[in-house]
């Protein structure tokens, strides 16, 4: 079974629109899609119509996106909001239209999609991943948007007397997912982070900044751990990962058709090595199978674990601004 993978990223969400589509042209349909924060928002659409026409219908709409569109007011209404105490930038009322406008109108729950789709959310009150898509009968939207609650910018979401922030901070790279649901082949598509893109600030705020960020990327070398593992267990992984303008303010949305361009270009040098490469898979020994193995449900483990430290590090900071009160979203 052949899954494609898509990590958070924000505003840079079109470079994974880029690389599918790079995939898709060269003729590969996923079985199965995993998603987290705007990965899951490129996912959905992918697992609606898995095709090429169903990429290019994202990666149209990339082109098109502006701040005012996911995040809208200026400074001066963020400052009121803060004032307020609602504990977030910006409202999520237009990340929910674009959403709805990408979804077809025929296609409001997991039932409707045309393979498997997870999406990945963090449980504010425990730390944990909440997986979306075990429960057919559950909206999309629901689930978008509370994997896409990217604090401090967008407030938490409520569901089912629950509270959840974006599926990034506990599984950014959801491949343990995709392992677990039984993926064979993968292909991973990472927009990943330059440290040296960005300087956090000085004080305490800059120590809570560093210490997040420095678990952040711990969490995406288990994360990328679990690449090596699945590979080493029989698993035909492949990784693409895009760096490309890491130091881009979330709410900037200028550049995203160069974004695409970069990725599609990223995927396209990646398919053109592999198919230079050739690589031949060599069988693997029951017992070397075995031992792989319980060393991916370790590392799954461990990845846990450090996420629900990196997130407690999280809500402290949250507490400090307030929860968010103003995200329940009802249902149409």
């Amino acid at each position: 079974m052949r899954a494609i993978v898509f990590s958070g990223g924000a505003n840079r969400g079109s470079l994974q629109a880029g690389a599918a589509l790079a995939l898709l042209e060269a003729g590969i349909i996923p079985d199965l899609v995993v998603g987290s924060s705007v990965g899951s928002i490129n996912g959905a659409v992918l697992a609606c119509h898995p095709s090429l026409a169903g990429i290019q219908r994202i990666a149209q709409r990339w082109k098109s996106v502006k701040r005012e569109d996911i995040f809208p007011g200026g400074s001066l209404r963020s400052a009121w909001r803060v004032v307020r105490g609602r504990g977030s930038l910006h409202h999520n009322h237009g990340l929910r239209r674009f959403i709805l406008s990408l979804l077809p109108p025929n296609i409001r729950r997991f039932s409707d999609l045309a393979i498997p789709f997870f999406v990945t959310a963090t449980n504010y009150r425990t730390g944990d991943m909440h997986l979306f898509g075990d429960d057919p009968r559950e909206r999309l939207v629901d689930a978008l948007m509370a994997s896409a609650a990217v604090p401090p910018y967008l407030p938490a979401y409520h569901y089912r007397g629950e509270t959840y922030l974006d599926g990034g901070f506990v599984s950014n790279l959801p491949i343990g997912v995709a392992l677990q649901q039984g993926a064979s082949e993968i292909w991973a598509l990472e927009i990943g982070l330059d440290a040296a893109a960005t300087v956090p600030p000085f004080g305490m705020r800059g120590s809570l900044t560093r210490t997040f960020d420095a678990l952040m990327r711990r969490q995406m070398a288990h994360e990328r751990e679990l690449v090596r593992l699945a590979a080493k267990a029989g698993v035909k992984v492949h990784h693409i990962q895009m760096l490309h303008y890491s130091g881009l303010d979330v709410r900037d949305f200028r550049y995203s058709s160069q974004l695409m361009d970069l990725g599609y270009q990223s995927a396209k040098t990646y398919l053109s090595e592999q198919n230079q490469l050739a690589p031949v898979a060599a069988p693997i020994e029951p017992a070397r199978r075995s031992k792989v193995e319980a060393a991916l449900r370790t590392s799954i483990a461990a990845q846990a674990q450090l996420a629900r430290l990196r997130f407690g590090i999280l809500r402290g900071m949250l507490r400090r601004q307030g929860l968010p009160q103003d995200s329940v979203i009802p249902p149409s």
